[in-house]
């Protein structure tokens, strides 16, 4: 007898400890997202999800219960009466509970109705559920839940190579709390790794070896007012001789990995240009027009690579907390600067306040290159360290990190 038990749970063991692990493609420039691909229904059709821990839905682009247009590389998902989610099922409860949205199966009880908004997009669409093959050690096959976006509005408008979004923001239903709900990890925990080069790689749960041992710089998460990562408030200065005070007041931040640059507030905005431009005078940089962002210079020569004008920039340093009690993000020049298509360096980090964002501040997938970034739902913390994230290794190996 015991020595079935023990055969069974020799079996079950890799299924408990498995993770979830998936390549990411894409750049910061000039592609502007990065992507994994995700292989849904039956047969299995692959789909590219743009990664974004600020979206608490994972949506594909369909086209039901109306025709959509087409924007994205491969072929719509086209669902059966059998993929639909009914109003009462626990699933659009979650849903609408994560997009904070009054749960109400009056008009249509047969289906659960959302609409997800981004800074400057929005899906409208129904849930569904289906099989999702993922890349583990052993063949999972799940059913999960997700959106089937029929009219996107905003970034949507043009065609674009990816289908829809992942969305990992750390809600009730969002992909990785479905992941844990049916056993596939133990632990609700996700993170990323973002490179320079582009790529990288993306992990779900708590065991994953991509994960170092040690050296991680973590966080508590601030009190959650929705379903965004946040670690509260921070000070953006720039690290020079004497630390020049980016920020006048701390400022509400979010880590978004579905955002390419980085968005600070107006004043803070205005600032940064300000003490960039005085680190600057001495070099051969200066200010041109570029189409690629709004504030760029340009050297004698066409610049080729973020290697040859990073030395003339200063690092940036994000810290959290106060006193004894602080913790420091430094962002180093290659994570908020980029060079453009025409030769010149620009700013990665833009003006919020033009984008609606009012007071609060988007931390970018450009700021965390080169970091594995873990979001830790289980202890409601984030952490960091600084790691080369190129291609999708055993273990990352460290560049090092600040505690």
């Amino acid at each position: 007898m015991w020595a079935l038990v023990i055969a069974h749970l020799l079996v079950l063991l890799p299924l408990l400890q498995a993770s979830v692990e998936f390549e990411l493609h894409g750049n910061v420039y000039p592609d502007g997202y990065f992507y994994v691909v995700m292989n849904v229904g039956e047969p299995a059709k692959p789909y590219f999800l743009d990664v974004d821990t600020g979206s608490p839905v994972t949506w594909l682009e369909c086209d039901f219960p109306c025709q959509s247009p087409k924007h994205g590389p491969n072929d719509m998902y086209k669902p059966g009466p059998s993929n639909m989610v009914s109003c009462e099922d626990d699933r659009c409860v979650a849903v609408h509970k994560d997009l904070r949205v009054v749960h109400d199966c009056s008009k249509n009880p047969d289906r659960c109705d959302y609409k997800v908004r981004y800074v400057e997009e929005s899906s409208t669409g129904v849930l569904l559920a289906d099989k999702f093959s993922l890349p583990t050690s052993i063949e999972n096959r799940p059913n999960l839940a997700f959106g089937c976006g029929y009219n996107q509005k905003g970034g949507q408008d043009q065609a674009i190579p990816l289908d829809g979004v992942l969305g990992i923001s750390g809600g009730t239903g969002d992909f990785t709390s479905q992941l844990k709900q049916q056993g596939i990890i133990t632990e609700n925990v996700v993170g990323h790794c973002i490179s320079i080069y582009g790529g990288g790689f993306l992990f779900f749960g708590g065991d994953s070896n991509m994960v170092p041992t040690s050296g991680i710089t973590w966080l508590p998460m601030a009190q959650r007012t929705g379903t965004y990562y946040t670690p509260g408030e921070a000070t953006l200065n720039l690290n020079v001789q004497q630390e020049y005070p980016v920020s006048m007041k701390p400022m509400r931040t979010i880590f978004d990995s579905g955002t390419t640059y980085t968005y600070v507030h107006m004043t803070t905005y205005a600032r940064l240009i300000n003490a960039v431009g005085i680190t600057l005078q001495s070099s051969s940089l200066k200010r041109v027009y570029d189409t690629a962002l709004p504030v760029c210079w340009k050297d004698i020569e066409p610049i080729r690579s973020i290697d040859d004008v990073k030395n003339k920039f200063q690092p940036l340093d994000l810290t959290f907390g106060h006193g004894d009690n602080q913790v420091t993000l430094e962002i180093p020049p290659e994570n908020y600067i980029i060079v453009s298509e025409s030769g010149n360096v620009c700013l990665g980090i833009l003006n919020g306040s033009q984008k609606g964002l009012q007071e609060l501040n988007l931390i970018g997938g450009i700021a965390m290159q080169n970091h594995i970034v873990i979001y830790d739902n289980e202890r409601e913390h984030i952490g960091w360290v600084r790691s080369s994230c190129d291609g999708m290794p055993g273990h990352a190996p460290l560049i090092g990190s600040r505690l």
